[in-house]
């Protein structure tokens, strides 16, 4: 399977504050040619839990922004949806045409995280690599809507039963039930200069190891 992402829908989220975010985004999409992207506004005002840790004061928020642009993907049917965050940045190894994708992928990472470093990444060749365990949800291109509803279901059981980020389940039960697949390395990753207190960029930046295998079940 290839795609071209001049021709998938593109959404970066990005607060109604966070103006020169939004200007960058717009730069970035027009400098790699994403033609078909928008804006969606991010949701304010969800309070996390009692004693949330720091630095994930805003995951309810920033799961219930996915979780619109879900919503309307679903209703819409446009599908393969990419999904941007507002503080990532692209590597020069960034392609606007996906070659040999897998035909059974369910979802692509084009941005990953090494999170809690229990992940598996194994490599199915053409330059892709399947995934489990794997966070961050900056860059991720979905093409079976399915991934989307079963996110929907398992996201907001984490964020609001568990009190943890979306990623973190989906990387836990969504990656292990579905095929998802990354490129060897990141195409994007979340910039330390676009962050005033989540420095993600070693995590996001540095490619898996492909032949990592994950050992005991953590949350």
């Amino acid at each position: 399977m290839n795609i071209d992402l001049r021709n998938v829908t593109t959404k970066w989220i990005n607060l109604d504050r966070d103006t020169e975010k939004n200007q960058m985004m717009e730069e970035l999409c027009t400098r790699i040619g994403l033609t078909n992207a928008s804006r969606v506004p991010a949701c304010e005002g969800v309070d996390p839990h009692e004693g949330v840790r720091p630095g994930e004061e805003h995951y309810r928020n920033c799961a219930e922004s996915h979780f619109n642009i879900y919503k309307e993907a679903l209703e819409n049917g446009s599908f393969p949806l990419l999904i941007l965050e507002d503080d990532v940045e692209v590597e020069n190894r960034f392609s606007i045409e996906l070659k040999e994708i897998p035909d059974d992928a369910d979802a692509i990472y084009l941005g990953t995280s090494h999170g809690d470093n229990n992940y598996s990444a194994t490599d199915v060749g053409n330059g892709w690599m399947k995934i489990e365990r794997v966070f961050a949800t900056h860059s991720i291109l979905y093409i079976n809507p399915k991934i989307c509803e079963a996110i929907l279901e398992v996201g907001k059981r984490w964020i609001y039963e568990i009190n943890r980020p979306f990623d973190v389940g989906i990387a836990y039960e969504i990656q292990p039930q579905f095929r998802v697949y990354a490129p060897h390395a990141p195409f994007f990753y979340q910039a330390d200069a676009k962050n005033d207190v989540n420095k993600w960029e070693g995590l996001t930046r540095t490619p898996l190891n492909r032949k990592k295998k994950f050992s005991v079940f953590t949350i």
